[in-house]
């Protein structure tokens, strides 16, 4: 690959426009009048250094040229995701795409231009500037600088330059502008209910989509996540571990893009944010390491509102009919005839929208209104605050300060302090106020079932309350949510706060929240065990406690919790079963390595069993025991025998070996290769998490549909920190990119990447580097004007 030489920073501030290579310079592609220009007033300007697997490591002066390299740099390698992310946000994906499949690109502009027209993201960006909701001058120049970014490189490539096949020459591909990122920021990762919200309709009119089926769940179903925070007594050093391992959608919105981004002598931080977004989400910098897991909080609810018996658009409310409102939407279609437009009324209520699922109806007498935590604008800044944190105390105020994120944090510092909170927006339902307020069987059983409240929208005592360092109405402060301080360990695998550490249990929590004294995951379990055994040597690695190998050497051990405690009992049961059909898989089974390695075989086989339901305990949970029950393989139970028959004949009619290793069986496409895939399914009980898509016959699994994802090791030594990390499913969504397929193939052979957090090691694994810079006038794709002054990129590509 070409080598390329580099300018410093004080040449970019200066607004000088340079490219070079090893050879010899290559001359300016810019007119002289917009280099001038931009010498005179440089509003954006960043130099790039690509390392190994196409790794950004970007360099600014400011945080809007922060934000100008990272715009640029992510539009390179996954320019179709940013502008299909834009077209959803603007609510013109029918636009483009048709209705779709069941409308669903209809409903989702129909929702995204209800968020439009409501106002709220110009409204939190023109806030009272002491405001937590206003986003704050950095923030906004991040922002700045990611539209101009994208914008940039848009022009540089042209639409009919882009190499993704996908969107290459496409009429939706346009330059952005910082509302379009406010946008995506306020709209959120997911839309929960938004086909019902977009279907509602009064009981006297046909429904205005086909009756919504989702339910607010499935929007994060699957997904999960596992965070180890170890603090000064459980590691070799006496100083701070991390290991973060999201499980992670491998296609779309929600993918992971890899970015170092550095303000010298203010601002050193690495990891990985998600590929439409301008931070890193899930890093380190010198000071502090930090993950999410996905939370079990419920960050919604529900109203049950009493209808006017004369007109069902109006509820009661303290005794008066209050109407509901009204929010009018046109969306436009393309269709064989051309652009129809499709007219569509969302009602809105005190409480939120109303919705109408097909367990939701909007009957005469009642309907259903959805409350959602809002976030806002706040995450930019919440980040900003974190990579500033010197300590996991700084980090743990910035969380109860912005109140932002949706997931658990997980944290330490370089002193071997852990941290793990469940801090965002989670509604403030107490125990008693859904006693006291659920009017409905369906309420109650929501309520007991799912921790889902649904409460009385005619009481104004039913509302949510306010805590006095609640950040928004109806939020529970931040001082009452879920947190714990400790210098050993801190474990997440997605259950609830209760056991994150077995030596202090989180109790006392309303079960919005989570479950408390519950039987926890086989993931979870596994999870606590591996730290247990690492702390007393007893896993086979080196030593005792924990170095950066050795946690490397726990993230990919593969064992299979499930396994270890079934798989035997099975296999007995199996043979004295004596049915013909079942010995070959008695006899793989028996040789399984009870491991998800690529040769470990018969794995794929005990997978189909544990997901026909074939895992029943015979001992069951003990709160005194978490982590050690339920256990024992209930063989008198008759579905633990169908199960695997019904395993063995789903391989047989696939004509796929009951003993076949599973590299040969679970490998993600990437082109004509299909490179082979290590780990597993949660639910049985594996940390290193792989979930398939479709079995295709004779050849099995050829797609991951989520699983570990950005998978990141920090240790802080007294030199400063030494991290690793792999991007499971490589950097680029580009399917013609070099960066499409690496990281895929080192995650296969069990491979990490140094992820170079001092300028040195950068500089040492230079492959690439080019620099950017962008005067101020026209050039922030504000206007989404392409005057002659924006076109002074230079890179050596």
């Amino acid at each position: 690959m070409l080598r390329t030489s580099g300018y410093p920073a004080a040449i970019l501030a200066a607004g000088t426009i340079l490219a070079g290579c090893a050879t010899a310079p290559a001359p300016p592609v810019v007119e002289v009048e917009a280099a001038a220009a931009i010498r005179s007033a440089p509003t954006y300007a960043a130099s790039i250094i690509r390392t190994d697997y196409g790794v950004p490591h970007i360099t600014a002066e400011t945080y809007a040229g922060l934000g100008f390299g990272i715009g640029y740099a992510a539009a390179e390698d996954n320019i179709c995701e940013i502008a299909e992310r834009t077209l959803t946000v603007s609510g013109e994906r029918a636009l483009h795409f048709g209705a779709g499949e069941r409308d669903q690109n209809l409903i989702s502009d129909v929702y995204h231009r209800a968020l439009i027209a409501s106002g709220e993201t110009e409204r939190l960006l023109n806030g009272p500037a002491e405001s937590v909701d206003t986003p704050s001058p950095e923030a906004r120049a991040i922002a700045k600088g990611y539209a101009a970014g994208v914008s940039r490189f848009i022009r540089d490539k042209g639409v009919a330059g882009i190499s993704d096949p996908r969107c290459k020459g496409a009429d939706w591909v346009r330059e952005i502008d910082e509302i379009d990122y406010w946008r995506h920021v306020y709209a959120g990762q997911v839309l929960i209910q938004a086909a019902g919200i977009a279907s509602a309709s009064p009981p006297d009119q046909g429904p205005q989509h086909a009756r919504a089926a989702d339910d607010p769940m499935t929007e994060t179903l699957g997904l999960g996540s596992n965070a180890y925070a170890l603090g000064r007594e459980a590691t070799k050093s006496g100083r701070g571990m991390l290991l973060g391992n999201p499980h992670y959608p491998w296609e779309g919105q929600n993918r992971f893009y890899r970015i170092h981004l550095t303000i010298p002598g203010e601002l050193n931080v690495v990891g990985a944010g998600l590929v439409t977004n301008a931070t890193v989400g899930i890093g380190h910098t010198d000071a502090i390491a930090w993950t999410h897991t996905v939370s079990t909080a419920r960050r919604f609810g529900y109203f049950e509102l009493s209808l006017d018996p004369a007109d069902p658009t109006r509820y009661m409310y303290e005794g008066q009919s209050v109407p509901m409102d009204r929010v009018n939407v046109t969306v436009g279609v393309k269709t064989d005839e051309g652009v129809k437009a499709e007219k569509r009324v969302l009602f809105q209520t005190r409480f939120g929208p109303v919705l109408e699922t097909e367990g939701l109806p909007w009957t005469k007498e009642r309907a259903f209104a959805i409350r959602i935590m809002p976030q806002g604008l706040r995450t930019v800044d919440q980040y900003l605050g974190i990579w500033k944190a010197r300590s996991a105390e700084d980090l743990r105020a910035t969380l109860q300060r912005f109140q932002a994120t949706g997931f658990n944090t997980t944290a330490v510092d370089a002193g071997g302090t852990t941290f793990f909170g469940d801090m965002g927006m989670i509604p403030n339902v107490s125990e008693a106020l859904v006693v006291a307020c659920s009017i409905s069987d369906f309420g109650r059983t929501e309520w007991t079932r799912r921790r889902i409240p649904v409460l009385d929208g005619s009481r104004a005592a039913c509302d949510w309350a306010t805590d006095p360092d609640s950040t928004a109405r109806g939020v529970m402060g931040g001082s009452r949510t879920p947190q714990l301080v400790r210098t050993d360990y801190m474990s997440q695998s997605n259950d609830s706060h209760w056991l994150t550490n077995p030596n202090e249990p989180l109790t006392g929590f309303s079960p919005i929240v989570g479950d408390e004294a519950a039987t926890r995951s086989l993931r979870t379990r596994l999870s606590l065990k591996l730290i247990e055994d690492r702390l007393s040597g007893a896993d086979g690695f080196e030593g005792e406690k924990f170095d950066l190998t050795s946690l490397q050497q726990v993230m990919f051990n593969n064992r299979h919790l499930g396994g270890e405690m079934v798989r035997d009992d099975l296999v007995a049961a199996c043979r004295k079963s004596r049915k013909a059909k079942l010995a070959p898989a008695c006899d793989a089974l028996a040789r399984w390595d009870m491991r998800v390695n690529l040769d470990s075989r018969g794995a794929h086989l005990f997978h189909l069993f544990a997901e026909a339901g074939g895992i029943r305990f015979k001992v069951p949970f003990d709160p005194a025991d978490p982590v050690n029950t339920p256990h024992t393989l209930d063989v008198t139970d008759p579905a633990v025998l169908t199960a695997l028959e019904k395993a063995v004949d789903t391989l047989n009619e696939l004509e796929i070996p009951l003993d076949a290793p599973l590299g040969a069986v679970q490998r993600q496409t990437r082109g004509d290769a299909r490179i082979p895939i290590h780990g597993g399914a949660g639910p049985e009980g594996v940390f290193n998490v792989i979930s398939v898509g479709a079995v295709e016959p004779k050849l099995g699994w050829t797609s991951i549909r989520h699983g570990s994802s950005w998978v990141m090791a920090v240790e802080f030594t007294d030199e400063g920190p030494v991290s690793a990390g792999v991007l499971t499913y490589s950097q680029s969504t580009d399917p013609t990119s070099p960066f499409h397929a690496d990281q895929t193939r080192l995650y296969s052979r069990k491979g990490w990447d140094d992820l170079r957090f001092s300028p040195a090691a950068v500089e040492a694994g230079a492959v690439r580097r080019y620099s950017l810079a962008e005067g101020a006038e026209g050039c922030a794709g504000t206007e989404r004007l392409r005057p002659a002054a924006c076109g002074a990129a230079v890179a050596a590509r």
